[in-house]
């Protein structure tokens, strides 16, 4: 390991799954979105009008750490940033997310707090899925419900394989400097 490299953002908040494809409508963006790979055009068309719109401007906090966990995004339009606030009151900037990226798919597994803020960097347009809907829809659909847990679990370790990869380099990091 380079001993000059600086973790500076999240590999578990990272975009890990950004498509190469270029989408110029929002089914070719939420189509693409790794969460529903692999769904048949019929369940596809039934999540799809699950879809909620909204806008942020620039500065406006999409969610806020410690905020309950209720729903998934997928960034249509503009940039959103993922902060956390440490116990210092310090805010660490985690990520910065664009067209095409997703963000809080925790939410779709538990009911729980946000780990984190997210915060407009630009006007921005977000597609928005609810969990309760998306349980509707896997209850209705549970050939469809099953595939999408299958590509959360994926994208959920992978998150987890990388966020190790950054944990055991900067353990091995801080144990060189030790040493030294």
């Amino acid at each position: 390991m380079n001993a000059e490299r600086k973790i500076q953002k999240s590999s578990f908040w990272a975009n890990l799954f950004k498509t190469t494809a270029n989408f110029n409508d929002l089914y070719g963006i939420i189509k693409n979105t790794p969460l529903f790979e692999n769904l048949g055009r019929s369940n596809f068309k039934h999540l799809y009008a699950l879809l909620n719109h909204r806008s942020y401007k620039s500065n406006e906090y999409v969610f806020h750490q410690g905020d309950p966990g209720n729903a998934f995004y997928i960034i249509v339009e503009g940039s959103i940033k993922i902060i956390q606030t440490s116990e210092e009151n310090k805010e660490i900037l985690s990520t910065e997310l664009h067209r095409g990226d997703f963000l809080g798919e925790l939410a779709l597994i538990e009911d729980d707090i946000r780990p984190a803020s997210a915060v407009a960097l630009s006007n921005s347009k977000l597609a928005v899925i609810f969990k309760s809907d998306l349980d509707s829809f896997m209850k209705k659909y549970p050939l469809a419900g099953v595939e999408i847990m299958r590509n959360l679990s994926h994208i959920l370790s992978t998150r987890l394989k990388n966020l190790n990869t950054d944990f055991t380099e900067l353990l091995d990091k801080c144990n060189n400097m030790e040493r030294n």
